[in-house]
């Protein structure tokens, strides 16, 4: 049904996008596209935030570079990649089998997208996050997160965000002694968002064991964050080897979870609080002791003395096998591939 799918997704961030772009397009020979233009936002079709500033930073065709021979396809320069964009005629000019929803704000413009295109493409909502499904408006999901409870006329499949192993490829070193976080907005918050202020319990706990550690060097790494941004994924990859374990305390913690699973794969334990992935995806990479360092109800001295014990040499070179081991024994993007290609010619 589908052999080289054209697909039109929102973007929710680059790399949900990039894992659209290894699926559809290099597994699959098809073409992913974002919207570009105002006129997305001007008819109601884009929803991320009404605010007029977020507008021009996603739909500005500033941002982009026009396609030779083309006023309707840009090229998008972002962290690591090109992505393709469209504007919204292109979008009706073009033969689009797939319309993917990653917000949930867009289900229901999309849903209206796809009824007025003349293909009548498909629309599917990929859920990333601890949502809920949406039947009325979703009849195919795709979700990279644990959600409950799903209908069952729903055509439903559950799977991992891909990225590119040629990037984050295991390293069995013994690193220096380095701790690194790469949360997004990492930090006490003042001055920024009020909902990061839930965050700053866990900043405070990571400068104090800092303090505590002085022959270790801990950085935070993100946006908004204290020690600047890992752009590219070589960047990010890079960091996460330098780094003998990744401190990981995000609290509500994550849907899916790149940094997560980015970890994993380049076999770097995680300093987590499991309280945090009690009903998340992530939780099947996270075993205190075995694959990661939990510091759950630990005091700051408590902390310390649990990093230093895993830290020795043959006792750290085991928890590096057992993560990546672990990692190939819950992901498996060829497999999980050849699903998302029966559910895909399922669609609804």
């Amino acid at each position: 049904m589908f052999s080289r799918p054209i697909v039109v997704t929102d973007y929710h961030h680059g790399s949900l996008l990039y894992s659209f772009i290894m699926l559809f397009e290099k597994r699959f020979g098809g073409s992913v596209f974002q919207p570009i233009g105002y006129d997305w936002n001007t008819h109601g079709f884009w929803k991320v935030f009404d605010h007029p500033d977020t507008v021009v930073q996603y739909l500005n065709t500033k941002r982009g570079n026009p396609l030779e021979n083309s006023d309707s396809v840009y090229l998008c320069p972002d962290a690591g990649f090109t992505g393709k964009a469209v504007t919204l005629s292109g979008f009706y000019q073009m033969p689009v089998d797939i319309v993917i929803a990653s917000i949930p704000a867009h289900i229901e413009p999309f849903h209206r997208l796809c009824q007025s295109h003349p293909n009548k493409p498909k629309l599917i909502f990929q859920i990333g996050n601890a949502w809920s499904v949406d039947a009325g408006l979703a009849p195919n999901v795709m979700a990279s997160a644990i959600i409950n409870n799903v209908p069952n006329h729903i055509n439903f499949i559950s799977y991992h965000q891909e990225f590119d192993l040629s990037v984050f490829y295991p390293d069995f070193s013994y690193p220096s002694q380095n701790v690194y976080s790469f949360v997004n907005c990492f930090t006490t918050a003042e001055g920024y968002a009020p909902h990061w202020t839930s965050y700053a319990p866990d900043w405070q706990l990571f400068e104090t064991v800092e303090k505590m550690m002085p022959e270790w060097a801990f950085k935070s790494f993100g946006a908004i964050c204290r020690d600047g941004y890992a752009g590219t994924p070589e960047e990010l990859a890079g960091r996460m080897k330098e780094a003998r374990f990744i401190w990981h305390t995000k609290y509500g913690g994550d849907g899916y979870g790149h940094i997560i699973y980015n970890s994993a794969a380049v076999a770097r334990p995680m300093i987590v609080k499991m309280e945090y992935y009690q009903d998340k995806l992530g939780k099947e990479l996270m075993i205190d002791g075995v694959t990661c360092v939990a510091i759950d109800g630990l005091s700051p001295q408590e902390v310390v003395n649990k990093i230093l014990y895993y830290s020795e040499e043959h006792r750290y070179a085991t928890l590096c096998k057992n993560v990546y081991e672990n990692f190939k024994a819950k992901v498996d993007f060829d497999r999980e591939s050849q699903a998302l290609q029966h559910f895909i010619q399922g669609l609804k």
